[in-house]
């Protein structure tokens, strides 16, 4: 078969696959259309919370492509920005959190040189973006210790932030402590190079804490969006603080991989920042639709 007809029915295959999820969204209630047409023409505070969300994207395009260059993985920011939208895409219309991530390391190690390199840096960028939001929700618990102490589930989830957030910092500090680390040839290549190129960001700490700062400023972000989604609604906002509070934990729920939701939260408040993950879902639809297949020339990977 032709490399123009194999792209061709590949477009087709493609599109088919884009409208067949597209019914789904509509069938499965993720978009309410009369629910949208009101928070869109009723106020004007749903304008901001898409504004922030398509700057939350940014700042995660950002954060993924500075662990990227710091593997010598040379993509352009318009690259990763295709790919980060149609991770967004996977992750709204395939349950769970992780559906985008399999997207992302699909796209970018399919003709990549060294794929295990590719495909840690999407999981190093969950991970910081994981320890940043425990690191928020524990100064979060701390801060509201006895409220959350009166209410079971936040009580339990409470105990699971700290014991977790133990767990990495006790994992960070092997990291920095240990410069270099490598397994025996009697473990399997695979998992060798695995954690070679894990090791490997230990050189790039800079790199790490830089992650960190962007993973802060898009919870700041995110917080600005679920304010707006609230007076969008038309109902008075919660006291700021109360934000700062309920975020870290919802966003830290939705971190987890084998999460998709948020909780602790207003559900109408998150009825209307799912309309808006859905808008900017269709963006990533079209980015989807139009991607092409061939090998990408902007990357330059470094010879193993």
């Amino acid at each position: 078969m032709k490399k123009s007809t194999y792209s061709f029915f590949l477009q087709i295959l493609k599109i088919s696959f884009a409208v067949s999820i597209f019914i789904y969204l509509l069938k499965s209630g993720k978009v309410d259309f009369q629910k949208v047409r009101g928070a869109f023409f009723d106020s004007h505070w749903i304008l901001l919370s898409l504004f922030g969300m398509g700057i939350s994207l940014f700042i995660t395009t950002w954060r993924w492509r500075l662990l990227l260059l710091s593997q010598a993985i040379d993509i352009s920011f318009k690259k990763s920005l295709k790919l980060v939208f149609i991770g967004h895409f996977f992750n709204i219309v395939i349950p769970g959190s992780v559906s985008g991530d399999i997207a992302k390391a699909y796209y970018l190690s399919k003709n990549a040189k060294d794929k295990i390199k590719t495909t840690l840096s999407i999981i190093i960028d969950r991970f910081i973006g994981l320890v940043s939001l425990l690191v928020i929700a524990f100064f979060a618990v701390l801060l509201n210790y006895s409220f959350i102490q009166s209410i079971l589930p936040l009580k339990v989830l409470s105990h699971i932030l700290i014991l977790g957030l133990g767990f990495f910092l006790g994992a960070l500090l092997i990291f920095l402590v240990k410069k270099d680390f490598s397994l025996s040839e009697k473990w399997p290549l695979f998992l060798r190079r695995l954690l070679q190129a894990f090791w490997a960001y230990r050189k790039c700490l800079s790199v790490i804490g830089q992650a960190s700062f962007l993973t802060f400023l898009n919870f700041l972000v995110h917080v600005i969006i679920y304010y707006s989604a609230v007076r969008a609604l038309g109902e008075a906002s919660l006291p700021l603080s109360y934000y700062f509070f309920l975020l870290p934990l919802g966003m830290f729920t939705m971190a987890l991989p084998a999460y998709g939701k948020p909780v602790t939260v207003g559900a109408d408040m998150i009825t209307v920042v799912q309309m808006i993950l859905v808008c900017w879902a269709l963006v990533g639809l079209v980015v989807y639709i139009f991607h092409t297949e061939k090998a990408p020339q902007d990357l330059a990977y470094e010879q193993s």
